[in-house]
């Protein structure tokens, strides 16, 4: 049996009160926090709009890597990506889940493929986006409109 390649990666930081700063590889600090109405300094995206974040940009990449491998031409990429969520899961309601219940990505390629290669790369890119199979794992409501300009 060969064993698998696995990779570590690796995120620390420092809090103080619900304003986070973390720390990645060798890049500027980057800071997590919340609105002021939910007793935050409003110095930063909330995590779950990091995760939002995190799906449109792992999305993107994606679409790069699966267009270079089926020689797929764009110019460019858009995207808007909302969430819907019960804020009473993360104010401990019991019963009711902490993150999104609900998450659309809207897709806008700049290219002139046709409907059905678009298509094509929307279904290579749901199978290898790690980001989209772990929102589908949690049984997030993801769906996606992928048009072009």
């Amino acid at each position: 049996m060969t064993e698998k390649p696995l990779v570590t990666m690796r995120a620390e930081g420092e809090a103080t009160s619900v304003k986070t700063t973390v720390h990645v590889r060798d890049l500027e600090p980057f800071v997590v926090d919340e609105p002021e109405r939910l007793g935050g300094t409003d110095a930063g995206p909330n995590p779950l709009e990091y995760l939002l974040g995190a799906l449109s940009s792992c999305t993107t990449i994606m679409i790069a890597y699966v267009a270079q491998d089926q020689d797929f031409n764009y110019d460019g990429v858009t995207f808007v990506t909302e969430g819907t969520l019960d804020p009473r899961g993360f104010q401990g309601v019991e019963g009711v889940r902490t993150y999104f219940e609900k998450v659309h990505v809207n897709i806008v390629l700049d290219t002139i493929e046709s409907d059905e290669r678009i298509a094509a790369l929307q279904k290579g890119v749901e199978a290898r986006c790690p980001i989209h199979n772990l929102m589908h794992a949690a049984d997030v409501d993801i769906t996606a409109t992928w048009t072009r300009k």
